[in-house]
């Protein structure tokens, strides 16, 4: 399948991302020890929350708002293009909602359903908004469903930019006035791309706010961001695979 630059030049500068990995090949295949790192220091879910926000109890995300996630599911299940699966979504919707925070960033959507979750977190406070940035896929056509479990209702919170990272998080954060008090990092995996992101984002972020990263086992980029701003991590496992969460 051929792919165009000429037509397509918003995916220029993710272009140069992805040649930049090449030099950091050796860090870009831990996997296997970021795994073992994130099964060793793993953590309930329920357990993370108690320490992050001081609740006990909590209700799964789909039994908080069953029509919602039932109308959302049929939405995703019609389209005809397939994505990511959802985040932990449950997990995300108490960290936002019982950290109060307003400035939100996201990064990578898929059908939308992390974002659904921050949006019902904040859909009753009106100082807040959540910006989420996402790359077209390349050659999937998929412009017109990202996003898509996303209700009208709750669309007037939310901004849905359509750009690579290293375009559309500095966009984000100036929108924000480079402060934000909750980020969502979902997108470019590698180790190359977190490790230019996140202390990017990290930068942003308010005292005592959440920093929450998906996919931390796919290498140790997350470990070792960690590591360089001396930050103990909270992991949780979601469906075989770990999210990592530090607190600014």
């Amino acid at each position: 399948m051929k792919f165009h630059l000429h037509k397509n030049p918003q995916y220029i500068p993710q272009i140069f991302q992805v040649l930049k990995r090449k030099k950091n090949q050796s860090l870009e295949n831990t996997h296997t020890e970021s795994m073992n790192w994130c099964k060793a220091n793993c953590i309930d879910q329920n357990e993370a929350l108690k320490q992050l926000i001081k609740i006990d109890q909590t209700k799964e995300f789909i039994d908080l708002f069953p029509n919602e996630i039932k109308e959302a599911q049929n939405i995703a299940d019609a389209a005809p293009v397939k994505m990511g699966g959802g985040g932990a979504a449950t997990f995300i919707y108490y960290l936002v909602k019982y950290s109060n925070a307003e400035e939100i960033i996201e990064t990578g959507v898929a059908y939308g359903w992390s974002s659904l979750a921050v949006l019902m977190a904040i859909k009753d406070n009106k100082k807040a908004k959540l910006i989420s940035n996402d790359m077209p896929y390349i050659n999937m056509e998929n412009d017109d469903y990202v996003g898509c479990v996303i209700p009208e209702k709750l669309k007037d919170k939310w901004e849905l930019q359509r750009l690579p990272d290293v375009r559309g998080i500095p966009l984000a954060l100036k929108k924000f006035n480079n402060t934000i008090d909750f980020c969502h990092y979902d997108s470019d995996k590698s180790y190359t791309g977190r490790m230019w992101a996140t202390p990017l984002l990290w930068s942003a972020l308010k005292k005592n706010c959440f920093l929450v990263v998906d996919d931390i086992n796919d290498n140790l980029a997350f470990k070792h961001f960690c590591e360089s701003v001396n930050k103990n991590p909270l992991i949780i496992e979601y469906l075989g695979k770990y999210v990592g969460i530090i607190v600014k």
